[in-house]
């Protein structure tokens, strides 16, 4: 996975250099936040699992490897995070809130082409995807973040799930299937029709 800026700085952190804490969360801060806000189901959750997160690199910073990228890393940390609370909210559903808002987190900016219809549509398409990924399997869907969102490799996203390949693009591709079908379902036969949906990326 190479070398980069913010995984020298993870190292020099994980040495006990303090110091460098601030450049390192303003570096991984915006992605890792993106990550959460994806794996979580409303932004007080994200919230909670970003600052979670953040809470176990600091403690499991020594166990950090020179030359791992320090960002998957935390994605890992992230997922181990997600699926802790998972569990226990299993074991206490009482306490679980609706997940209402997660797809109100994204707007259309506006701009030359905006129009309230277009950002009304632009919700509506976000409110479908954001519950049937909530709906998911939490294997499937954090294939497909990985792949579809973040743009990650197929080698890189078994490396953080620690899986293979091909089971990585097997959970993908339920994952597209499944939300192409929720697509086509609410109306959206437009894109759920698209490849971008349910064709698994390029990237090995």
């Amino acid at each position: 996975m190479g070398s980069d800026p913010l995984s020298e700085l993870m190292r020099r952190y994980a040495e006990g250099e303090d110091d460098v804490f601030a450049e390192l969360y303003g570096l991984m801060a915006p992605r890792l936040y993106r990550f959460c806000s994806r794996l979580a189901g409303s932004r007080p959750e994200a919230d909670d699992l970003f600052q979670e997160t953040f809470l176990r690199l600091h403690r499991a910073r020594a166990t950090y490897m020179s030359g791992a990228s320090a960002l998957y890393w935390a994605f890992a940390i992230a997922r181990s995070v997600q699926l802790d609370r998972r569990r226990y909210r299993r074991r206490r559903p009482e306490g679980v809130a609706p997940a209402d808002d997660a797809a109100g987190q994204d707007r259309l900016e506006a701009g030359p082409g905006y129009s309230p219809e277009a950002e009304a549509r632009s919700h509506d398409l976000l409110q479908v995807v954001a519950l049937e990924l909530d709906r998911m399997s939490e294997r499937n869907r954090v294939a497909y973040i990985l792949l579809r969102e973040e743009g990650l490799s197929v080698k890189e996203a078994a490396a953080i799930l620690g899986t293979s390949g091909d089971v990585v693009k097997q959970r993908a591709h339920r994952a597209y299937e499944q939300l192409r079908a929720a697509l086509g379902a609410a109306g959206w036969s437009e894109v759920a029709h698209d490849t971008a949906w349910n064709s698994v990326p390029a990237r090995a």
